[in-house]
């Protein structure tokens, strides 16, 4: 008897006191105007933006490859991506997914050839100096460069670039690609987007002998390309001429003896108004490029001359300097960690311990 009377209570009062509790509403939050603090750790696992100024983790992005392009002056940012009907396989569908910069939610897709290069590398894509087209890699094996008109929202071209890979931009509509045969090719682009002309540098370096890295340092009027063994070229253009400078090293004798090589996944970056460049280094043999760096050496890029020998804690797969006259140099721990320093006085501000899927540091 009591247990029936208690059950009536409850089943009287308990409508009441739900009544009261008003359901939780989501929230929609904004992202401000983007910082030079600001970078992204780029991820086909998922890809975390933090800002450097306090180590907050700000948004996420999910691209299924390792590689964005952001565009400041449109509030957008870009993923190439592929989808299978089958997860893995199946029919292949590839676009590019147009993100509004301020809340990272997609706007737009654009269909490409179903052939974006399936590579670890933030070069898949790189938008040009006008703002206005956006170039995708393609390797499947043939290697080619598709346009992408941003504005337009629409592919323009699939342009053949036989034994050249990765993307540089120069001028205001174009880009260089480095090549098997030791030379760069220059790509100049017409205003709507078409292929205008290609131009052939000297061959300045032997793949077989000593091969410069695919991974490079733009600097304030071009870029740096290094070489396996440690010699440096700076590389720029104007109009439609090439300029490759003498090599000159990143070694002393000394060094050289003690076999100092360039060396880690993202080894090298720069900072284009101090004229500044960093790059990992290691001891080791030939063919020891993607071990970790155990000391950063920076380097005034005008000079020619290495300015300071900063020995590291514990070894660095990856560097990336932010730009700003306050400059960081995140730096991807060998164990992990996301150490974030003061990239002029190379002092420690702060680590993040658990950063999510090691990839790709990338400027936002």
């Amino acid at each position: 008897m009591h247990i029936v009377i208690l059950f009536g209570i409850l089943i009287l009062f308990a409508p009441i006191s739900y009544s009261d509790i008003l359901p939780e509403q989501g929230g929609h939050e904004e992202l401000t105007s983007p910082t030079d603090n600001w970078f992204m750790d780029v991820s086909s696992r998922g890809s975390y933006l933090y800002d450097s100024a306090n180590g907050d983790m700000l948004g996420l992005l999910a691209p299924t490859r390792p590689s964005i392009a952001v565009n400041r002056s449109r509030g957008e940012v870009y993923t190439p991506e592929s989808f299978f009907e089958r997860r893995y396989r199946g029919k292949r569908e590839d676009v590019i997914i147009v993100h509004d910069i301020k809340t990272l939610s997609p706007l737009a897709e654009i269909d490409v050839p179903d052939k974006i290069a399936s590579v670890f590398s933030q070069k898949i894509i790189k938008l040009l100096n006008n703002n206005r087209h956006l170039i995708v890699y393609n390797q499947v094996p043939a290697q080619s460069i598709s346009v992408v008109d941003i504005e337009n929202r629409k592919f323009i071209a699939d342009i053949s670039t036989p034994g050249c890979a990765m993307t540089l931009p120069v001028n205001q509509s174009d880009f260089l690609m480095i090549c098997m045969d030791g030379t760069l090719q220059l790509m100049r682009l017409n205003d709507d987007g078409s292929e205008s002309t290609r131009i052939r540098s000297q061959k300045f370096f032997s793949v077989d002998d000593d091969a410069v890295f695919d991974r490079v340092a733009r600097t304030d009027n071009g870029w740096l390309l290094i070489s396996h063994s440690g010699l440096a070229y700076d590389v720029s253009v104007e109009n439609a001429n090439i300029s490759i400078s003498k090599s000159w090293s990143l070694l002393d004798d000394e060094d050289a003896k003690e076999k100092w090589r360039p060396g880690g996944s993202d080894l090298i970056s720069a900072h284009q108004q101090y004229n500044l460049a960093y790059i990992l280094m290691h001891q080791g043999d030939i063919d020891t490029h993607y071990q970790p760096g155990n000391e950063i050496w920076i380097f005034d890029v005008k000079k020619h001359k290495r300015v300071m020998r900063y020995p590291l804690d514990k070894p660095w797969q990856d560097i990336l300097v932010l730009q700003g006259e306050d400059p960081k140099l995140i730096a991807y721990t060998d164990d992990g960690e996301l150490q974030i320093y003061n990239a002029l006085k190379m002092t420690l501000e702060r680590t993040i311990s658990n950063p999510g899927p090691h990839g790709i540091l990338q400027r936002f």
